[in-house]
């Protein structure tokens, strides 16, 4: 039942209006931190904001419409959404209990959530534990940092269709997968058979437009890192955030590009 109801676009976009993200940025993040929604990050080449942005704005009333079209509603009133058969909807949000902030995040989530009558909860696990269950297929929701987001052709089981049991957030897409999926699957065999730019370009476009609009992956945004760097560095950006990692790696800035200046 569950699987059903996440496997309607409509109540995906319904979860996403229904995150106050500037709410997360000033108070778990003190402002440090950029609102997105699920898109190819910033330093992509294909990136683009309007698809960065989409369904990230804070709408409760436009998730509670979409949720009640879709069929979900409170029957007995208890404040929580009921499944076709009456079972109420209820969600556990696997999350790594030693990374404080991705717990305060999801409790905030769940809070949120909570108001347009989905109950979820917190599900804190470690990470040697959550990992393998997240390749099992063996969860409700999965939270993660985001990946691929900056090179999805690095990471394609996350976007793509590349065997049996990927990508992760739709188990058996190569059987009965969407058609968009399969659609954005074509495109990236495309694009890795052919040195024309500008097909390269289309096909990556069309990738991240497919992805954008179906909103399988619900993101919050991207928190900044905060450092120091000595002047004689060069170099080093002004800016960084975890948007900007590259092939899945846990940070934007690489020894090998920074230099001493003489």
């Amino acid at each position: 039942m569950l699987r059903e109801a996440f496997r309607n676009k409509n109540v995906r976009i319904a979860l996403s209006h229904a995150i106050n993200r500037e709410e997360i940025k000033e108070i778990i993040y003190f402002g440090l931190f950029d609102p997105s929604g699920y898109s190819f990050g910033p330093p992509n080449p294909y990136y683009s904001n309007e698809a960065h942005m989409k369904y990230s704005e804070y709408d409760p009333k436009k998730s509670r419409a979409l949720l009640e079209d879709a069929g979900y509603r409170d029957t007995d009133g208890d404040g929580y959404r009921e499944f076709k058969d009456g079972i109420r909807i209820e969600m556990n949000i696997n999350v790594t209990s030693t990374k404080k902030m991705g717990v305060d995040v999801c409790e905030i989530v769940a809070e949120h959530w909570g108001g347009i009558g989905i109950k979820a909860n917190l599900n804190p696990m470690l990470r040697e534990l959550i990992w393998p269950h997240f390749l099992n297929g063996e969860f409700d929701i999965h939270n993660w940092g985001q990946s691929g987001h900056t090179d999805p052709l690095g990471e394609m089981f996350m976007w793509i269709i590349t065997g049996p049991k990927t990508p992760y957030w739709h188990r058996n897409a190569q059987s009965e997968g969407p058609d968009w999926l399969h659609e954005a699957t074509r495109n990236a065999e495309r694009v890795l058979t052919t040195v024309d730019p500008a097909k390269v370009r289309e096909y990556m476009i069309r990738i991240r437009d497919l992805h954008t609009d179906n909103i399988p992956v619900i993101v919050v945004g991207s928190a900044y890192f905060v450092w120091g760097a000595n002047s004689r560095l060069g170099n080093v950006p002004w800016t960084s955030t975890n948007a900007y990692v590259y092939r899945g790696w846990g940070r934007s800035l690489y020894n090998e590009q920074i230099y001493i200046k003489q």
